[in-house]
């Protein structure tokens, strides 16, 4: 395995299934089915029209569903979300770190964004390219973007990295035909993990 796939390949273990270890194990320990971290006030950014904040309420753990987390604005988001699933990657992270007691994850997810950064810089200077095309692979992500000072969900499909003063970007391209383009740190880190696995894994075959 290169080092590219192994730092992306670790990244999973390390952060996403590591806390959801560290979520179940804490509910064994103190025999419940749900943890209600609402006090922490963490929220997953502005949600759609920016009118509402979307507060992370409750953990719930079952043998079926696993590890779901659920909002406080059910009328926004009445479903439960996987740890992958929250979409704003630094929210899960902030969200491990106050109920675990640590410093650990946001540090973690930190460091992958550098990393994913300077792996992506290194590929396309190697390849003597500003933009990749990857428009063929139909990749579906997810971005929380600033725009015009305030935040806006971005959904769609990746069709291109691009690489602009050093920053690695990707352009999205929207259901309704619009592209957007958004740091690779503003997008959900597991999106990010799974192009650049695709990517890199394509260059050693």
């Amino acid at each position: 395995m290169s080092k590219e796939l192994e730092i992306l390949h670790n990244f999973i273990e390390e952060f996403y299934e590591k806390i959801d270890n560290d979520f179940i194990n804490l509910m064994k320990k103190d025999k419940v089915k749900k943890i209600s971290v609402g006090k922490y006030g963490i929220d997953a950014i502005d949600y759609m029209d920016g009118t509402k904040t979307p507060l992370l309420e409750t953990i719930k753990y079952n043998l079926e569903d696993g590890v779901k987390i659920y909002f406080q604005n059910k009328e926004i988001a009445p479903t439960g979300y996987s740890v992958e699933d929250i979409f704003h990657s630094f929210s899960i992270a902030a969200l491990a770190d106050a109920v675990i007691g640590t410093h650990r994850y946001v540090k973690k997810l930190e460091d992958f964004y550098q990393q994913a950064e300077e792996i992506t810089r290194q590929f396309l200077e190697s390849e003597d390219k500003i933009n990749f095309d990857i428009s063929g692979e139909e990749f579906e992500v997810i971005a929380v973007s600033l725009e015009n000072e305030k935040f806006s969900l971005v959904i769609g499909i990746c069709k291109e990295i691009q690489q602009r003063d050093g920053r690695i970007y990707f352009l999205i391209e929207e259901e309704n035909k619009e592209h957007k383009l958004v740091h690779i740190v503003e997008t959900n880190a597991a999106d990010v993990a799974m192009v650049l696995k695709h990517v890199f894994q394509n260059e050693e075959n």
